[in-house]
Formats: C-alpha cells, sequence, structure tokens
C-alpha cells in the first residue's frame, strides 16, 4: 500500500522539487496534496488525512510549531519536519509536539524518503544531536517546588473545624464562646480547646489577634457555614 504524503512548504522552488521527489517514488509513495500556508495545510489534513506530512518549519509569517498539533488531531497523520532551522530547542519543540522525525532541508533526497519510510512505520527519524538533546530533558530532574512561607504552612496547617471556628469569630459580631458553642453544636469546653489549637498554629496570644490575622490573610470569610 502506498505512503500516502502531503507536503507544506511556503517556498516554491522547494515545494516543486518536493512534489517531483514523491511523484518519482510512484507506487510506493502517493502524493495527495501541497499547501503553502498553515490554514491551508490544517484543512488539507482534515480532507486527506495523510499517512505523512512533511512539513516546513520556517514558514513566512507563522510559526508551524502553532499548527502541528492540528496536523496530528485526526490519529492517523505523523509529520516529519523539514527545517533549515538548526537551534536545537526549536527543533526539540516541534519533536515534543509529536513530529515523529526532523530532516534539514540540505540533507541529500535519499535520507527524505528514508525518514518518510521510518516514521510511516512507526519509527522516529532523528539525527544524534537531536536525540541527545531529548534524552537530556527528560533525564533533567524538575526544579523542585519553592518552598511555602511559614505563613502559608502555619494556615495549611489548619484542620476544616479549625476553620469554621475561625470563620465564626470572623463573622461573629463579638459573640461569646457560649454563643459560639452553641452555633456549631459543640460544647464551650471542646471550642477552648479549638481556640487553643489555633492560637499555637497561628502564633496569636487571644481572640482579638486571631481576629486581625484571620482578616489579614483572608481567613474566614467562607469558612463560617462548614459542618461539625
Amino acid at each position: 500500500m502506498a505512503i500516502r504524503i502531503m507536503l507544506v512548504d511556503d517556498h516554491k522552488t522547494m515545494l516543486w522539487g518536493l512534489e517531483r521527489l514523491i511523484q518519482a517514488e510512484a507506487p510506493a509513495f502517493e502524493l495527495v496534496a501541497s499547501a503553502s500556508a498553515g490554514t491551508e495545510a490544517v484543512a488539507l489534513c482534515e480532507q486527506h488525512r495523510p499517512d505523512i506530512v512533511l512539513l516546513d518549519l520556517d514558514l513566512k509569517g507563522s510559526s508551524s510549531l502553532d499548527f502541528l498539533p492540528a496536523l496530528l488531531a485526526n490519529g492517523a497523520t505523523k509529520v516529519v519536519i523539514l527545517s533549515a532551522n538548526r537551534d536545537q530547542a526549536t527543533l526539540t519543540g516541534a519533536v515534543r509536539l509529536g513530529a515523529r522525525g526532523v530532516v534539514s532541508k540540505e540533507a541529500p533526497t535519499e535520507d527524505v524518503l528514508a525518514a518518510v519510510r521510518k516514521v510511516a512505520g512507526g519509527e522516529l527519524w532523528l539525527d544524534q544531536s537531536l536525540m541527545q538533546a531529548l534524552l537530556g530533558q527528560l533525564m533533567t530532574p524538575a526544579a523542585p517546588p519553592a518552598p511555602a512561607s511559614p505563613e502559608a504552612q502555619r494556615i495549611a496547617s489548619l484542620t476544616a473545624r479549625e476553620r469554621e471556628v475561625i470563620g465564626m469569630i470572623v463573622q461573629g459580631n463579638g459573640a461569646l464562646n457560649k454563643e459560639l458553642a452553641e452555633r456549631a453544636f459543640i460544647s464551650e469546653r471542646t471550642l477552648r480547646n479549638h481556640l487553643t489549637a489555633i492560637y499555637q498554629k497561628l502564633d496569636v496570644a487571644n481572640r482579638l489577634e486571631l481576629y486581625v490575622y484571620a482578616t489579614r490573610n483572608g481567613l474566614g470569610a467562607s469558612d463560617a457555614n462548614g459542618g461539625p
């Protein structure tokens, strides 16, 4: 069965040469469409569902990386990049977006044809330097997240019930502990135990300091109606 190929290149001479190259390989290769711009390429790819898109990475006025994922959306098409650009970051970006092969525009025609065959057969076509760059990115550990501030750690240590108690104090208009305990359906002693734990966690000394701390840090506004 022929490998069905679509070409995307905005250089007329290059596109003409690629068309002649693919047509010369019939019946093993079949040229199904040619495009010179991204929107045209996406529409033709949806229409023809080629096996391979040979995609110029250096289209004028747009980045092929912007529409590369759309070319792959049908799940049947694979992309081989043609590029005069040797910037490793750009090329690895194309591969990470789903391109299965990268061929230099300066490569011999045999390499272009070999890349099409390999990628159509489910393999990758990447030169050694690009493979090393990709492996380096994959093996480089992600930077550890920035440590949480002491304030954030204190707030994160609060339990759901403690947040509810803070909410009642912020919205309680100076209500006594007995009233707050009744609203929470707990004993006054249990409420005092919650307050003691909250004071220790937030490093405050009393209800007034807790009120100031809570309002400054946005605590309590949505926690007063939680369940027991």
